[in-house]
């Protein structure tokens, strides 16, 4: 009887010491958050808009914060300054798994994703994450500082760096490389090509069916042969490319920093057309549905024709393009609140506060609107007539799932009490 005695109070002494310590980390994230709060469904109904989800990443809530916010058809990731990645399920909000990267602190990039694995680049290192439990597949020693986020399909992964070189890596070849122990020592092995162009890359790269187009800070776009490297074409601009490449049918988007935007012919690099704005482009390009979405904090958010780049109207107080629905565009104003547009003018329909959540997610994919506090508080809020997410983009990757039955919907006094007591999960 002693020894079952002993037992209870091992066991009760374990329970007391974990949850003192959840209080801890709980009291700490509520202290670095005072001011921050989500938007219960009933201040929502005013935007005509809904919360789907909200969930909590995982930080180290006296030094972190949320950095980059990412998506995929899957998942969506919450990524710290510490180098801490979260996965959240992007349709339902429930959290995944939460990874540690590197020592912490390091430059990080957006992560990126295909249909088994998570990659992401922590200083000079390339790390492979099982996208379904969160571990830690491989790690790779790069050969020179990465300078942005890697952009990967099925076959390969392609990293850009600060000295201009772009390599392609082998997948499979790095997946046996690590089974057999002999990363980081054979890691050449697992290069399929390398191209050097004049100076850093600083923008993602772009992989069609055949080739892999990039920008130099040389002001030269590169679009060469996925097999062999062969340079299918050069296209040169008289300043460095200052914003994200952007894609639309067989149209290539670039903008630069003698303030021009061209839209490019994907398969030859002839100009289709050519603007001039009055104002540096350095904010990613959208193109959804024949529209691109063009942003400046001083100059607001412009909707042009993806077909001849005519202006279609412009919205002096957006500032970054969020989301979109069929009839609303979402974009962020200077202080951070999330304006409501009508797609069709332009218009301000109305005004969220979000400033607290400074983090929103560029959102190419779906209509949902992703936001997140410094602290990883996240919020998922759709338009209220569309039930199912509107999907722009990679039509063909989601997977089929069955209809199931909708969980019962959960109340704003229980979402206020879960946010109190399960701030850190």
């Amino acid at each position: 009887m002693s020894g079952w005695k002993k037992l209870v109070s091992g066991f009760l002494t374990l329970f007391l010491m974990v949850s003192l310590t959840d209080c801890l980390q709980a009291q700490r994230l509520n202290e670095s958050s005072v001011g921050i709060s989500l938007l219960s469904n009933r201040q929502l109904v005013q935007y005509d808009l809904d919360r789907v989800w909200w969930g909590q990443a995982t930080v180290d809530a006296s030094r972190d914060r949320i950095v980059h916010l990412s998506l995929d058809e899957i998942n969506l990731y919450a990524l710290a300054s510490s180098g801490i990645i979260t996965a959240f399920d992007n349709e339902t909000g429930k959290k995944l798994w939460a990874t540690q990267l590197g020592r912490g602190d390091a430059i990080t990039y957006p992560p990126v994703s295909n249909s088994k694995y998570v990659f992401i680049t922590v200083g000079m290192k390339l790390y492979s994450i099982n996208r379904l439990n969160g571990e830690i597949d491989w790690e790779l020693q790069l050969p020179n500082s990465a300078s942005t986020s890697p952009t990967v399909d099925e076959d390969s992964i392609y990293v850009g760096t600060l000295k201009g070189r772009m390599f392609a890596w082998d997948l499979k070849k790095l997946d046996e490389l690590s089974s057999e122990s002999k990363l980081p020592a054979w890691r050449d092995g697992a290069i399929r090509w390398t191209y050097q162009t004049g100076a850093a890359i600083r923008t993602p790269p772009i992989v069609t069916n055949r080739t892999l187009i990039f920008a130099s800070q040389d002001g030269s776009l590169y679009s060469v042969t996925l097999t062999d490297r062969q340079l299918a074409f050069q296209f040169e601009t008289d300043a460095p490319i200052s914003a994200n490449l952007a894609e639309f049918g067989n149209s290539v988007f670039l903008a630069s920093e003698d303030q021009n935007l061209y839209c490019l012919n994907l398969l030859n690099g002839i100009v289709r057309w050519r603007i001039r704005t009055s104002f540096p482009l350095r904010k990613p390009v959208t193109v959804l549905d024949n529209e691109v979405y063009l942003s400046s904090n001083k100059n607001g958010l412009f909707q042009l024709s993806a077909t001849s780049g005519q202006e279609k109207w412009w919205q002096p107080l957006g500032s970054t393009f969020v989301s979109m629905s069929p009839t609303r565009v979402y974009a962020s104003d200077k202080l951070g609140n999330l304006l409501i547009l009508s797609r069709n003018d332009g218009a301000v329909l109305s005004a969220v506060p979000l400033r607290k959540f400074q983090v929103k997610l560029m959102n190419e994919r779906t209509d949902r609107i992703f936001c997140s506090s410094e602290s990883g508080l996240i919020m998922c809020l759709k338009q209220s007539d569309l039930p199912f997410p509107i999907r722009f983009k990679h039509q063909d990757r989601y997977p089929i799932l069955p209809e199931m039955t909708p969980e019962p919907e959960t109340t704003d006094s229980q979402t206020t009490d879960a946010v109190n007591e399960n701030a850190n999960q």
